[in-house]
């Protein structure tokens, strides 16, 4: 039996979690809010559902050279569209990289809002307590930005916060003061991924496991276009990589018992000696 609150199919209704999605949600709803209401289980504001559209499109990173999206983009030459796609999903469950990690980044932020706890209107509290968060962990999820000096992504989501006056607000303050400490004593940029945890920590009581899956299903059209892409041209060479760019790193493969004895039937008999020499001889 399966106990679920997403859907029921009733006789002429679809059910989403509570909603009559043909009476209530047809034209009421948009691709986004379905996608939250997968993440939450409820309807978004029409707030949330204004900042989720703002992440997905700052989130718009498809370049098919970063390596998930490449990865997808090779399973899916062989024709196989969804094969790739879930290919590129399957790399990112982790605080690594990819759209998953920014609840990894969430943690952070809700584990330094804990250290200041009442002195969070306290800047030289916030300063302090961010100071010695980044000395005791070294390395903090979201601090980083590979291969160029600004994530690019990030500009865009500060620019978008300082016109919607959300700079305000506690996690976006906790997180710039995370961030300048980080840049001080180790050069560290900021990513856009702690940036959008801050963000949505003030946006709405999420636990951090709905803000990884929150990031990620929004951010869903860069994974289907490579895929589909690539699914479309089957190019030859992703195909076949070259022998010398393949390196098998595993236990060597094994054979069935089924092979073996099918060896068998085919292999000479082993010569049977005896004192007087080959027997039969």
């Amino acid at each position: 039996m399966i106990s679920t609150r997403v859907a029921k199919n009733l006789w002429g209704e679809n059910m989403y979690f509570g909603h009559r999605t043909l009476a209530d949600l047809l034209g009421h709803e948009t691709l986004t809010g379905l996608m939250f209401m997968a993440a939450i289980g409820r309807r978004p504001t029409d707030d949330e559902r204004e900042v989720f559209d703002t992440v997905a499109v700052i989130m718009t990173s498809a370049d098919g050279r970063i390596w998930p999206l490449k990865l997808g983009r090779l399973v899916s030459s062989y024709g196989g569209t969804l094969a790739g796609w879930c290919a590129s999903l399957l790399t990112m469950e982790g605080p690594r990289l990819g759209p998953w990690t920014t609840g990894y980044s969430a943690q952070e932020l809700v584990e330094l809002r804990a250290q200041v706890g009442e002195r969070i209107d306290d800047e030289e509290a916030v300063v302090c307590e961010a100071r010695a968060f980044f000395e005791r962990k070294r390395r903090v999820v979201g601090l980083g930005v590979p291969l160029r000096e600004r994530d690019e992504r990030y500009v865009a989501l500060e620019a978008w916060v300082l016109r919607t006056g959300r700079d305000k607000l506690p996690h976006w303050r906790l997180h710039v003061a995370l961030a300048a400490h980080g840049k001080r004593v180790a050069n560290l940029g900021t990513n856009i991924l702690l940036g959008l945890a801050a963000v949505l920590l003030d946006l709405g009581d999420y636990t951090p496991a709905q803000i990884s899956a929150l990031v990620t299903f929004v951010n869903q059209n860069v994974f289907a276009a490579n895929a589909l892409e690539a699914a479309q041209q089957r190019s030859p060479e992703m195909q076949r990589l070259p022998d010398d760019c393949v390196l098998y790193v595993g236990p060597p493969a094994r054979t069935s018992p089924r092979a073996a004895a099918e060896r068998r039937r085919f292999e000479p008999l082993e010569p049977i000696y005896t004192d007087d020499g080959l027997a039969g001889a």
